[in-house]
């Protein structure tokens, strides 16, 4: 049976790799992917790579792990490749450990989150849950291995300020396990007294402490910090019911079937869902805490984690569907361990059968929606153009022109041409400096589209500096006098992309 459980996972992670590579090869990295490779790239050193990431708002285990991948190579596709063999790794693991039938295992695999936000998007976010699996896996003997539950708890905590959100939850909840063992959960209690060396329990919950204060501090921003600066603790009947929305998106994440499919919800466009998202949001939190009720450990964990990436998404980050299927992550994680947490009697004897009765039926509901959700945006990722920036790399480097001087507007936009163009820098017109990366401070902000003659004034500027031809870079076209004007060259335009603000437009303005 061992063995067979063996090849089912085996198998099942060539599939997925198999899968994900076909659709990693129609994908088109986007500014968001760039950027983390611009940083691991344009950092000289560890230390410059932490002063960067001050802006970032997220800590640097995933910028660490990129730094020697740019060592060896300035094509950001090695990072693609990295980052499906994470998932494919996640994917083995969930399928070999996880305590689900083989049905739901093969659903979950080929999920909105795992299959396509986590694997095929190459970010930050595959680390953490491939974190997540190894926490989930040693759970079950976890005091028997807590400096390890530390240690992954550490590294987990720098991949994301969401995962961050989930350590604190679970620091939180094994820490009140395990000083209310004597009270609540007797077995447990006999369980850690027959360990001999307790030392390493404290050690474990020392790391896992280090580890979220070492994150907190990282993520505090500089002064000048110019990106997402503001809090939000007036209550605001909109933002309020658009954050508990974000139950259902994270849930049953089945995306539009159109170009812009992405961050778009196809439950959404119908008049009937609408009416009934907020009560059914409502609905799937309480049959959460209904299914974990007997187990303390669990339900504190789902609750602690649930609610404060509902607070973050409020009061500071509003996100996107990545940022959200934490909550999803924060679902899994608990149905996983949920059988390893001790229990308690509940008063009635219905009350406490009902649960068990429930659980696989909801999770595996829950799995075919991420299922139907996954393939939707495999078939869409295939079918349409995510970003132009590999596109117009292609054109700039078969025109030969790869090597003049270039300016970029919006900056955020045409740093994708760059990571793809493997060039050291470009001019950007906000905040008017040549650079690689976007820098999130306040020079470069607001962020507001900069007038076409501020543009054209900016870029006439440098090629007087420069006595060089420019190639401008725009992601929307430039007012067509202006562009007579300054005698500039339409080269071409590439439009229609998932990510609609990733098409480009292509200038020539010649030597003065």
């Amino acid at each position: 049976m061992r063995k067979k459980e063996i090849h089912y996972a085996l198998g099942l992670a060539l599939l997925f790799l198999a899968v994900g590579a076909y659709t990693t090869s129609h994908h088109e990295m986007w500014r968001d992917e760039i950027q983390a490779w611009l940083l691991a790239r344009d950092s000289a050193s560890v230390f410059e790579l932490f002063a960067h990431l001050k802006y970032e708002g997220h800590p640097g285990i995933w910028h660490l792990c990129l730094m020697p991948l740019t060592r060896i190579t300035h094509s950001p596709a090695i990072m693609q490749v990295f980052h499906l063999l994470l998932a494919t790794v996640t994917v083995y693991l969930f399928v070999r450990y996880a305590p689900f039938n083989r049905f739901q295992k093969f659903i979950f695999c080929f999920g909105y989150f795992v299959l396509y936000e986590y694997a095929v998007l190459a970010r930050n976010y595959a680390l953490g849950l491939l974190l997540i699996t190894l926490f989930c896996i040693l759970f079950t003997e976890r005091y028997r291995r807590f400096i390890w539950i530390g240690c992954i708890l550490f590294l987990l905590s720098h991949t994301s300020v969401h995962a961050l959100i989930l350590t604190i939850a679970i620091g939180f909840a094994l820490c009140c396990e395990y000083l209310l063992r004597n009270w609540l959960f007797k077995p447990l209690a006999e369980e850690i007294e027959a360990i001999r060396n307790k030392t390493s329990i404290w050690i474990g919950f020392a790391l896992i402490g280090i580890g979220i204060i070492t994150a907190v501090l990282q993520l505090n921003p500089p002064a000048d910090t110019g990106f997402a600066v503001e809090w939000r603790f007036a209550y605001d009947s909109t933002e309020f019911s658009n954050v508990i929305k974000l139950i259902s998106r994270a849930l049953l994440p089945i995306p539009e079937f159109s170009l812009n499919f992405w961050n778009k919800h196809q439950l959404e466009t119908y008049n009937i869902f609408q009416s009934i998202q907020i009560p059914l949001c409502c609905l799937l939190i309480l049959c959460s805490i209904f299914l974990c009720l007997k187990r303390p450990t669990a339900l504190l964990i789902y609750l602690v984690a649930t609610f404060g990436l509902l607070v973050f998404f409020y009061v500071k980050y509003y996100g996107s569907m990545r940022h959200h299927g934490f909550l999803f992550i924060t679902f899994l994680m608990t149905a996983w361990i949920y059988r390893n947490c001790p229990e308690i009697t509940l008063p009635f004897k219905s009350l406490s059968a009902l649960p068990q009765r429930l659980f696989s039926s909801f999770v595996t509901f829950i799995f075919i929606c991420q299922f139907i959700g996954g393939i939707t945006a495999a078939t869409l990722e295939d079918r349409y153009v995510f970003s132009y920036g590999k596109q117009v790399a292609e054109y700039i480097k078969a025109e030969d022109r790869q090597n003049m001087t270039m300016v970029g507007e919006v900056d955020y936009a045409a740093s994708t041409i760059v990571g793809y163009l493997e060039k050291d820098e470009i001019y950007y017109i906000h905040g008017s400096r040549f650079g690689s990366f976007v820098r999130w401070d306040d020079v470069r902000m607001p962020d507001i589209d900069i007038p076409d003659a501020q543009v054209l004034a900016e870029a006439n500027s440098l090629r007087t500096q420069t006595s060089q031809a420019l190639l401008i870079i725009m992601n929307r076209s430039l007012d067509p006098e202006l562009s007579e004007q300054h005698n500039l060259t339409a080269l071409t335009q590439f439009t229609g992309s998932i990510v609609d603000d990733e098409g480009f437009y292509l200038y020539l303005m010649p030597v003065p």
